[in-house]
């Protein structure tokens, strides 16, 4: 009978153990993250809270990171005679919107103007929470567990072990999340607004192809749209007002830039949130000269030329139509890599096909098979230019009949991987990414009917592939099993 006792009484006692064990765990190891892109939530997070008088608070995802001058919008601001603090927080998609609503709802105050600024991204548009991301950015700030909702700290519980495998697997591998860059805290300004020089467009193509934005077929969940009344209803009970305006989209990114579909998304974002639009999309669809490296982050000179826009919109809401009269900077040209000298002898394994532009111009070229010389070869490497113009893309087909390839490099100029592309490659042992300074992207379906791939990738970038670059969700997590790196 006392055995039997006995073994519920220390299940018992570990499961009340447990939970202190793992904090000791985790207090006990070194912080990762600390210097990263996601240790900046905390900064904003208490600027928010700490900033007295009357705000104006813009919250959003990664566009309000990438896209907002706080300092511009003041001065603007306070020429008119209006005396605001702007409060940028918005950083990360991988976070999830839902959790800045939640971060900053009880922070509000008397006299507050929010600003909801919202990528037209379906995971964006829903509820989604990132407990894995929020992790990262609570890792020296515990205080920001507690602002959570019933149903994000049950997640963030629930994650925590992996959490800790991840930091253990850091820690192992003395490869530390990146501290340079654009992806790292010290990309901002005491005042949260990103100093980091982004001094143009750095996508091989202007916009990036695996985000591309329907404005038309935008949903927004059910969910989401309740969570926005709640916190427009919270907001308007601590006496502050919430309007609506819109997130910065790369015009080369449109499926249809048609009239009609601006219209369908305005109607999109009118029936299904409770607060006043400001602002005109139109005004926020630019040319792919004002974006850095996706659809929706802004180089230096877009943010300018955003927040004015902005200011204009807050602005007229409050009554002044002036036209807000700043010099605008002139669309940077692009600082996308340019193309290696071509290997001619190696041309003639490869078909390519160029990659055209609205206005008809080759922007760059497409692998979009290889020739017969080409499927025999055991071993490739993608051309990085033809005919002046970067070699940009490998086709979803290109690389059919190709079973005779075991090792494949790949430029830093390809820039994605579509589905399925090493499906015929069933001999293939090693891809080569010469990646330096950004990832190669790739979906959950790319290595599909080809788990035997090891994928090496630089020493210097092999972080940004741990951790992801920006992205709402690391595709990259799923391969990390076979990922390794080359000096």
């Amino acid at each position: 009978m006392k055995d039997k006792l006995k073994w519920p009484a220390v299940l018992l006692l570990l499961l009340c153990i447990l939970p202190g064990i793992l904090l000791g765990a985790g207090a006990a190891m070194p912080s990762c993250y600390s210097e990263s892109y996601y240790a900046q939530l905390a900064p904003m997070y208490r600027r928010l809270r700490e900033t007295e008088g009357k705000r104006l608070v813009v919250v959003g995802g990664s566009n309000v990171a990438f896209g907002l001058d706080t300092a511009l919008m003041e001065t603007l601001m306070a020429d008119r005679g209006y005396d605001y603090k702007v409060c940028s927080f918005g950083l990360y998609g991988a976070v999830g919107v839902s959790a800045m609503l939640e971060l900053s709802g009880d922070n509000l105050h008397e006299g507050d103007i929010v600003i909801l600024a919202l990528e037209p991204v379906d995971e964006v548009l829903s509820s989604y929470f990132g407990a894995s991301a929020f992790w990262k950015c609570a890792e020296d700030a515990p205080e920001l567990l507690l602002e959570l909702n019933g149903t994000q700290q049950s997640a963030v519980l629930g994650g925590y072990l992996a959490y800790l495998q991840e930091r253990w697997s850091i820690c192992e591998s003395g490869v530390s999340p990146s501290t340079e860059g654009v992806y790292a805290r010290a990309s901002f300004d005491r005042e949260c607004n990103m100093v980091y020089p982004r001094e143009g467009n750095a996508l091989a193509l202007g916009f990036d192809p695996t985000t591309p934005v329907d404005l038309a077929g935008l949903t927004v969940d059910g969910d989401f749209a309740g969570e926005v009344a709640a916190y427009c209803a919270r907001a308007r009970a601590r006496g502050a007002e919430v309007y609506l305006s819109f997130s910065p989209v790369n015009r080369s990114a449109l499926t249809d830039g048609s009239q009609e579909a601006v219209e369908c998304f305005f109607q999109t974002f009118n029936t299904a949130f409770p607060c006043q639009i400001i602002s005109d999309p139109n005004d926020y669809i630019l040319d792919s000269g004002w974006f850095y490296d996706n659809n929706f982050h802004l180089n230096s000179a877009g943010a300018v030329l955003r927040t004015c826009r902005l200011a204009e919109d807050v602005l007229s809401r409050l009554g002044c139509y002036e036209a807000v009269d700043y010099p605008l900077p002139e669309m940077p040209a692009s600082i996308a890599r340019q193309p290696e000298a071509e290997a001619e002898e190696n041309m003639d394994l490869f078909l390519l096909a160029p990659v055209v532009g609205d206005n008809g111009e080759t922007l760059g070229y497409e692998v979009s098979g290889l020739t017969a010389q080409g499927l025999a070869q055991s071993r490739l490497t993608l051309p990085g230019s033809y005919r002046g113009k970067s070699v940009v893309s490998l086709a979803a087909g290109a690389l059919e009949g190709a079973d005779e390839l075991v090792e494949l490099t790949l430029p830093e100029n390809i820039e994605y991987l579509p589905d399925g592309v090493f499906s015929d490659c069933t001999r293939l042992e090693r891809l080569v990414l010469r990646h330096e300074s950004k990832v190669c992207a790739v979906t959950e379906h790319t290595f599909e009917k080809a788990e035997q791939v090891k994928i090496y990738v630089s020493r210097a970038a092999y972080a940004l592939y741990r951790d992801g670059q920006g992205c709402e969700d690391n595709p990259w997590s799923a391969y990390l099993d076979r990922v390794y790196t080359f000096d």
